[in-house]
């Protein structure tokens, strides 16, 4: 018996909103986000698309969104981790008149199935065989997995999977003798003794994410603190002496889950901005070095706690720092940002973009909109908008507020994020915080250049391309200062 969506956000709402609660793992070419105890059940649903040669597109496929449902009321099913979008431009949300069943193209290639769903002959691209493989995976009880949502009656949302069953239901783990492509997939799901849940699995060769190989050593003055789970309330296991190397396994906006041993086996959870890639210098480019020395001077982040930065911001309420400075400091790492120089400078950036600490969408003003929500910035071509309706789409967002086409194109890259296909993910702070840390990056010359002469304006015009904000800027540069205990 199928579960309503009401009973599966009963089941599952200790994951609900709850980012620290998800995973990262990889499902065919793309990475998704879902609740940690339903990692196999994806694992399955890739490998029957895989297996029937179904191709996976990284920009429109997406998983845990803190979101309410479409055309409804309360939390989307992505809220909890546990519903996945895949291919959403060739399998369009449809809200039809009346009930009726999906509309399959008999196309025998994807490509022309998805051309039949674009002339409305169709509603979705994937074939009756595949979502039969789908629908057949199930738990080593006989339970059913997944619910696919063309086979809703009232509208067709053919890029919809979603869990149908509990936590405990699932537990008892997948029978892999449902799973069409199973064992061309090779999933490991060896445990490791005393992990917290399923984000302590062991990664077989096949499997493993680059960043297995990554090597890094602990730089927090006082020790780093390793955790059960990814959350500043969960269980503190050790603190970890400064020097302390670890191998990181996989890392998600602030959070970093490491290996102690070197072999492969989770043992916990620690903030990423207070690790130092091992075996380099500080002045080592980062994969998002630009060809300027990556530092100059010693490494600060460990310095700018929440108390230090607060300093920096007398208006802005203690919570939004708290919440927002571990991704900014994780975008600083990235680009290897971390002296103090540039430190002050991306803090006093959100200073005079974002007083609030927190990633915003840019409001109306005389500067974008005359007549229409941001016409103003309608046919720029100095901001690369050459598309009807790119203005308020590639409006201002993020901490540094990322404007234009050609900035969200070219920042987005560098970072490997499309936002020019979900220009909102600006918006998502350890994107927000990697998108700052890249702008500055790309003007690391002109900034220090500026700030080694103390010409605060020209350091501001080489982010802003004028003085917006200067006045807050400065302030929160000295007040930097004094607060880091430290000049340049």
């Amino acid at each position: 018996m199928a579960k309503t969506t009401d009973e599966l956000r009963q089941l599952w709402r200790a994951f609900q909103c709850k980012e620290h609660e998800m995973v990262l793992m990889r499902f065919g070419p793309d990475k998704i986000r879902v609740a940690g105890p339903t990692t196999d059940a994806w694992d399955a649903l890739a490998a029957v698309l895989l297996a029937h040669g179904y191709e996976i597109r990284t920009q429109d496929t997406d998983s845990f969104n803190c979101r309410e449902i479409t055309n409804g009321s309360g939390p989307s099913l992505h809220s909890f981790g546990i519903a996945l979008d895949v291919n959403w431009k060739t399998n369009p949300y449809i809200d039809h008149a009346g009930k009726r069943k999906v509309r399959f193209s008999n196309k025998p290639t994807q490509e022309a199935r998805a051309r039949d769903v674009t002339m409305g002959l169709a509603d979705t691209d994937m074939t009756p065989e595949m979502i039969a493989d789908v629908e057949a995976i199930r738990t080593n009880d006989g339970v059913k997995v997944f619910a696919w949502g063309g086979g809703f009656e009232t509208v067709k949302d053919c890029m919809h999977f979603e869990l149908d069953l509990s936590p405990a239901e699932l537990a008892v783990g997948i029978d892999p003798s449902t799973v069409k492509g199973w064992a061309a997939l090779e999933v490991s799901t060896e445990a490791i003794d005393g992990a917290p849940d399923t984000r302590g699995l062991l990664l077989d060769a096949s499997r493993r994410d680059e960043s297995l190989e990554e090597k890094y050593t602990v730089i927090a003055r006082s020790g780093l603190r390793l955790r059960s789970s990814a959350s500043t309330t969960a269980e503190v296991i050790r603190t970890l002496s400064p020097g302390t190397g670890v191998n990181v396994l996989s890392h998600d906006g602030p959070w970093a889950l490491v290996d102690l041993e070197g072999d492969y086996q989770a043992d916990g959870f620690v903030f990423f901005s207070y690790l130092r890639r091992a075996n380099t210098q500080a002045s080592s480019p980062s994969p998002l070095t630009t060809g300027v020395p990556a530092t100059v001077g010693r490494d600060v982040l460990n310095l700018a706690t929440p108390e230090a930065i607060a300093k920096m911001f007398p208006m802005t309420p203690t919570g939004n720092i708290n919440a927002n400075l571990p991704f900014v400091l994780a975008g600083l790492r990235a680009a290897a940002l971390t002296d103090v120089a540039m430190v002050l400078m991306a803090l006093s950036t959100i200073r005079a973009e974002t007083e609030g600490f927190r990633p915003i969408s840019e409001g109306r003003s005389r500067f974008n909109t005359r007549f229409s929500e941001f016409d103003l910035y309608e046919g720029r071509r100095d901001l690369g908008n050459n598309e009807p309706g790119d203005g308020p789409r590639f409006k201002g967002r993020g901490y540094v507020q990322l404007t234009g086409r050609h900035n969200y194109k070219r920042i987005g890259d560098s970072i490997g994020m499309n936002l020019i296909a979900d220009p909102e993910l600006a918006n998502e702070p350890s994107v927000a915080g990697l998108i700052l840390a890249q702008f500055l990056k790309t003007k690391e010359r002109a900034i220090r250049h500026a700030l080694s002469a103390h010409d605060f304006v020209a350091a501001r015009r080489a982010v802003n391309g004028g003085s917006h904000g200067l006045e807050r800027f400065v302030d929160a540069f000295k007040r930097g200062e004094t607060a880091l205990s430290v000049t340049i």
